[in-house]
């Protein structure tokens, strides 16, 4: 099922071409901050196959020596020449992370645990041993990504409905520093919504991070809040461009609200027309919007409310 004839040096020309291609790929080009959710989880798979490719070379190379001597070597190599990219990258201002130093490592294992001639001098059974968990791991690493390429492509659906919290996955289209999770307790409409758990600490919220971007066409955004206690709150708003990042973040660079927030369901409602506007010195670009957020300045003793319906409206 696995079976690859080895190549002929010739023959490995374009691979190692395209091996070459790819570790270039590992420092330049690639998504940015506000690229679709989705094509940054697929871009960060290429350490996978960047590392098969890699080791796959590497044995044929190699091919003199035994299959556990390739086996130990082709990971060391990969902890070593992966853990050195990741630093070289958190260098030039590209995220280093762990997970990526672990796809690494699972795919050039795979590389030589699946493609080396070697593999055949050991036992079925003790090879299948050392396949089962290298597939096992590619598909943990794998399970996010699809994840992500469903929810990307359901928000694609719902839009101009940004979030209405009734798929399974769609809180992890909201980030922040508050805790968050769907709830079937408290809904507007459906049968769940998004429970936000505000903490003391100053500034604690969430904001919404994944969603199509082009909100030129429509004239306002909804979203309904509620308010389980009898206390007011004071929520605050914010939404920004792109162009707001390369502003320096600054206060005056994006659009700003607070909503005082009465017990049970408050109706927000911003004006996209005053979001535009917002911007001290420039126009904010609804073609290019990168985020929105709720959040409260510091509270004397932690709070629950919830969102639900977030939309915009033509």
């Amino acid at each position: 099922m696995w079976a690859m004839k080895v190549l002929s040096f010739k023959q490995l020309y374009p691979l190692v071409a395209l091996a070459l291609f790819s570790a270039i790929l590992l420092f330049v080009g690639g998504p940015g901050p506000d690229s679709l959710r989705s094509f940054r989880y697929v871009w960060g798979m290429g350490h996978l196959v960047c590392f098969a490719l890699w080791a796959y070379l590497y044995v044929v190379w190699r091919s003199e020596h035994s299959f556990v001597r390739q086996v130990y070597e082709v990971a060391l190599l990969a902890l070593l020449f992966g853990g050195l990219s990741e630093l070289i990258q958190s260098g030039i201002g590209r995220e280093a992370t762990w997970q990526d130093l672990g796809n690494d490592l699972v795919g050039a294992l795979f590389g030589v645990i699946f493609f080396s001639k070697s593999r055949m001098s050991v036992s079925v059974w003790r090879l299948r041993l050392l396949q089962c968990p290298v597939v096992l791991l590619i598909l943990w690493s794998l399970f996010p990504v699809g994840k992500v390429l469903i929810d990307d492509a359901i928000a694609w659906q719902q839009f101009p409905l940004l979030s209405g919290f009734e798929t399974r996955w769609e809180a992890s289209r909201w980030g922040g520093s508050a805790k968050r999770s769907i709830s079937q307790d408290v809904f507007f409409s459906g049968k769940s919504s998004l429970k936000i758990s505000l903490t003391t600490q100053r500034y604690s919220g969430v904001g919404l991070k994944s969603f199509p971007e082009d909100w030129s066409e429509f004239r306002d955004v909804n979203l309904q809040v509620y308010n389980p206690t009898a206390d007011l709150l004071l929520l605050h708003f914010r939404i920004h461009d792109q162009l707001h990042r390369e502003n320096g973040n600054a206060y005056a660079d994006r659009f700003n609200s607070s909503f005082e927030l009465r017990p049970g369901w408050n109706h927000l409602q911003i004006p996209l027309a005053e979001v535009a506007k917002a911007p001290k010195t420039r126009s904010m670009d609804l073609t290019r919007i990168a985020g929105m957020g709720v959040f409260v300045g510091k509270l004397d003793e932690p709070r629950i409310i919830y969102i639900d319906d977030v939309k915009l409206i033509p």
